[in-house]
């Protein structure tokens, strides 16, 4: 009973605009409609991949067609879009989970392992009690490059949580602000919300994204990739 006051305490002050970041429990109520849109390859000569990103590269085929919007919209100002990360498979995910759960400890031998796992779970969804938003298809990591494809300055690296990974931290000099403040202003424009805890994830059509829309369903839950990758 405890847990669920605190849930719906934090959400009260999120309506309030006092908390920026939803209760995980609120996204994980948000119901799948699934619209069984498909996976669309990712290989545009015109995006750049980092190159940690699971390859070949997917995306649904709305938010491939909203990456593509998104870059007419960034090459005006000479902005090009690099990928972090976009589609990634459950076994990624997995190997990705068992990565951090091994750095927390290392970094923290003292700790037990509930407090491991929590810690852990800051960073990166775990597997094991659900899917995560990349496994959907519709979420990606991004930030933008210059035409030398230089990354603008967003204020942290990605992956590295810091205080200055909060989408909304104060501590960031006026070009950082300026740098995300852009980019967040075009994903909005394309109907993508961020995550606020880290500023280079943006999502549309998954429960986080519906979440933070209001809405009470979504239409993308876990998809797979077919066997032979035809698509």
């Amino acid at each position: 009973m405890m847990i669920e006051y605190k849930v719906w305490y934090n959400y009260l002050l999120f309506k309030l605009g006092i908390r920026k970041v939803l209760p995980k429990k609120i996204i994980g109520k948000v119901k799948i409609k699934e619209n069984n849109e498909g996976l669309t390859r990712v290989d545009d000569d015109k995006f750049v991949f980092d190159e940690r990103i699971e390859k070949p590269v997917y995306l649904r085929g709305s938010v491939y067609k909203k990456l593509c919007a998104l870059d007419e919209l960034v090459k005006k100002d000479n902005y090009k879009i690099k990928l972090f990360d976009a589609y990634r498979s459950l076994d990624k995910q997995k190997e990705f989970w068992e990565n951090t759960l091994e750095e927390t400890k290392q970094k923290n031998p003292n700790l037990d392992e509930k407090e491991i796992i929590r810690r852990a779970t800051l960073k990166l969804a775990n597997p094991t009690n659900g899917i995560g938003g990349h496994q959907t298809g519709g979420a990606i990591d991004i930030t933008l490059v210059d035409e030398h494809n230089k990354e603008l300055d967003m204020g942290s690296k990605y992956l590295e949580h810091i205080a200055q990974t909060y989408s909304y931290c104060d501590n960031l000099t006026d070009i950082q602000k300026k740098n995300r403040e852009y980019l967040f202003q075009k994903m909005k424009e394309l109907d993508f919300v961020n995550f606020p805890m880290e500023w280079w994830h943006y999502c549309y059509g998954d429960r986080m994204w519906a979440a933070y829309k209001g809405k009470k369903e979504c239409f993308y839950g876990y998809i797979k990739l077919p066997k032979k990758n035809n698509l």
